[in-house]
């Protein structure tokens, strides 16, 4: 995992792949041959404040205590969605419970920052990925993965408000199908207003504030506080904007100068493809493999791209109809269809 070469540190986003590796077995849970059933897991218990990593017992070895720092937590949303943070990197994705005490966490996104070592990141990502089952024990939430490894979390109170972490996108949904992108920076933020709006990049500075975070360049401001943010922009004011997580990557990909990019599921990959290169991005977000293409060949309402390098080839084709995610049923511009490594990727896309 690498750093972007990008401006404010932008961080290459991919996705995390979250489906068992042989979904035709039945999963076990610790050394049970069924998920745990409590009443706690029933009632929704899992969801709520979010959980802090606490322990951890790999497959074959004994539980071992993870510290206060560096943190990783992972939180659950009656909404079916999850978030979290794996040391310096954070995620978020989708989760099914389709039974008591039985977990699956679905497709999401996670940055790629390479953390300070000792982290424990890569495999935090990839214990949740493979997640089979939990159960509640008092304040303690036990996850079960992959044949018999076990994460312990303790709940964590949610924190005031406070300013943003540095190297963070966020994207915020406002009333009127107006959307911002803020990427965060020391004591400073970049804004980017949506086109509708002019499409204008602005640097806005930190300011005093009573609560939150606010920061503010000539008649622009951004005032944050949690999930929700305020606009002043254009002499317009956008009040109780909601931060999406779900629209981060595609910002991401965009301000790096992507032009399309597109993602499948079972397991999850994306692609991203720039002015004379592709990024195929596989295996749990860890295998980024880049190569040059030619240009696009358009025929009629299809587009095709064909790179290759060093052994490797990928053909991407690109039809423009409507395309749902298998997973989370998602409606996207485009379908996608990838060929690379004697494989065949098939998914959605959206033009950038």
């Amino acid at each position: 995992m690498r750093w972007a070469s990008v401006p404010i540190a932008l961080v290459v986003v991919a996705l995390v792949g979250c489906q068992p590796a042989d979904d035709a077995a039945e999963p076990q849970v610790g050394a049970d041959t069924q998920p745990p059933r409590t009443e706690a897991a029933s009632d929704g218990t899992i969801t709520g404040e979010p959980w802090r990593l606490v322990s951890i017992r790999r497959p074959g070895a004994a539980e071992e205590a993870i510290g206060a720092e560096p943190t990783y937590t992972v939180e659950f949303g009656a909404d079916g969605r999850y978030s979290g943070r794996a040391h310096c990197n954070s995620f978020t994705g989708a989760y099914e419970l389709s039974s008591p005490g039985a977990l699956r966490i679905r497709a999401g996104a996670a940055t790629l920052a390479a953390c300070a070592e000792p982290s424990i990141a890569d495999e935090y990502l990839r214990a949740l990925a493979s997640a089979t089952g939990y159960r509640i024990d008092g304040e303690e939430l036990r996850v079960a993965y992959a044949a018999s490894g076990e994460l312990g979390f303790a709940r964590q109170p949610r924190q005031a408000a406070a300013a943003p972490e540095v190297g963070r996108t966020f994207v915020y949904d406002c009333d009127g199908d107006v959307s911002f992108t803020v990427r965060t920076g020391p004591g400073e933020v970049a804004l980017w207003a949506p086109a509708s709006l002019g499409g204008a990049y602005q640097v806005l500075s930190l300011t005093r504030s009573a609560s939150g975070a606010r920061y503010e360049e000539g008649g622009t401001v951004y005032w944050n506080k949690g999930d929700l943010a305020t606009f002043e922009h254009g002499g317009r004011s956008f009040i109780d904007c909601r931060s999406n997580p779900r629209k981060v990557p595609w910002a991401d990909a965009a301000r790096r100068g992507a032009t399309f990019r597109a993602l499948g599921n079972e397991p999850a990959w994306y692609v991203e493809i720039f002015p004379e290169r592709l990024a195929m991005v596989t295996e749990l977000g860890t295998k980024r493999t880049e190569l040059p293409h030619g240009g696009p060949t358009v025929e009629g309402g299809r587009t095709t791209y064909r790179a290759a390098a060093d052994g490797s080839e990928a053909t991407v084709v690109i039809d423009r109809r409507a395309c749902a995610d298998s997973m989370s049923g998602e409606g996207f511009e485009a379908a996608a269809t990838v060929t690379f490594e004697n494989r065949t990727w098939v998914g959605c896309g959206r033009f950038l």
